[in-house]
């Protein structure tokens, strides 16, 4: 009686098994887990291998298996030395993470992110193992760097303070070919503030502190009930006089109050000087043309020369004047007090016209 010889070839052709491609997903069981390597039961496949970095996915599943537990990897390479089929834990929960981030993004559902790093753009993050980009306008206003003159070492100094912070932001564009991900902390709070926006009206009193100072007027934060906003206000509504520089008036950090003065499209308008009379009202009251009056030299520009009459009210030298006898007014500095002629008045546009007496 002869004997039959059975191959692995004999058996692959009697009974026909699907060898699993690199880039496939496959399942099986944990076999074993040890410290830089986890074995999974492919079944008649055989056995597969998963080893160190390929066992850290975005979700940390390494964390959650056990012995006997089902898994599904990504198949790396059938070709290895010793048998085994390399996998990965982390090539297969890609997968996952982006079609996660997708179905987020579609719903514009808030996620909270890690801030790994920043650049002068923004800020570097990462969601689930992905890393993406906030850009810096995409900060809420509390995260915004305003850094005085736009000094850009010293805005990147500002960003790279946020490094290991949570930030909960929106995602507003997924592209896994182009390994793209960017997100808006602005977008994620836009439901909150659009509600605490609805909340004020015109006419509205506020108050707050100042975050920023700019050449075109003062940042202001307030808020209800522990919620924040921001509101501008602009360089003509921080007094009834002329500001040249807001910086003269406030710095960041000022407890300040402030009207509503207009909302649009959710940003808020305020005037700080809305909250005070208007001395212009009755000017014509303490003011009238010819009349001799006291005054110092507040401010020089290319208009001529500024006259601080009272504490609320200055008048103006205009150029014009100063062409008439130019050698009258070169004794006048800065802070020099004179005796003045009143010109003209006009109370609407607060205005006051003023030669040297």
């Amino acid at each position: 009686m002869s004997k039959t010889i059975t191959t692995m070839e004999s058996l692959l052709q009697n009974y026909p098994i699907n060898l699993p491609v690199a880039g496939e997903d496959i399942k099986g069981t944990v076999l074993d887990i040890g410290t830089n390597a986890m074995y999974v039961d492919l079944g008649p496949i055989g056995t597969g291998v998963i080893l160190g970095e390929e066992l850290h996915d975005g979700f940390g599943t390494i964390k959650t298996l056990k012995k006997g537990d089902n898994v599904t990897a990504t198949v790396v390479t059938t070709n290895t030395v010793d048998g085994y089929i390399e996998l990965s834990l982390k090539q297969a929960s890609e997968d996952k993470v982006w079609d996660d981030l997708l179905a987020k993004q579609s719903a514009e559902a808030p996620v909270e992110v890690k801030i790994i790093d920043a650049n002068k753009g923004g800020l570097l993050i990462s969601i689930n193992g992905i890393n993406g980009f906030l850009p810096v306008s995409q900060l809420a206003y509390d995260h915004y760097p305003r850094v005085d003159g736009g000094d850009k070492t010293k805005i990147l100094g500002r960003l790279k303070e946020y490094t290991g912070d949570i930030f909960r932001v929106t995602i507003i564009n997924v592209d896994r070919e182009e390994n793209k991900l960017i997100v808006s902390e602005k977008a994620a709070r836009k439901s909150e503030e659009l509600n605490l926006v609805n909340s004020y009206q015109k006419g509205d009193t506020v108050e707050g502190e100042v975050t920023g100072v700019v050449d075109f007027g003062v940042f202001m934060k307030f808020g209800k009930d522990g919620h924040k906003l921001e509101g501008l206000v602009h360089i003509s509504e921080l007094s009834w006089q002329l500001v040249e520089n807001p910086r003269d008036l406030y710095k960041e950090g000022d407890k300040v109050k402030a009207q509503v003065i207009e909302i649009v499209n959710g940003k808020v308008s305020l005037s700080i000087k809305a909250l005070s009379e208007d001395p212009w009202k009755k000017i014509t009251e303490k003011f009238t043309v010819d009349q001799i009056v006291e005054g110092q030299v507040a401010r020089m520009n290319h208009f001529g020369i500024f006259i601080q009459l009272d504490n609320e009210v200055r008048g103006l030298i205009h150029n014009s004047e100063i062409e008439k006898d130019r050698n009258k007014y070169i004794a006048l500095k800065e802070g020099t007090p004179a005796q003045f002629k009143i010109l003209s008045v006009d109370a609407q546009e607060h205005r006051i016209s003023l030669a040297l007496a």
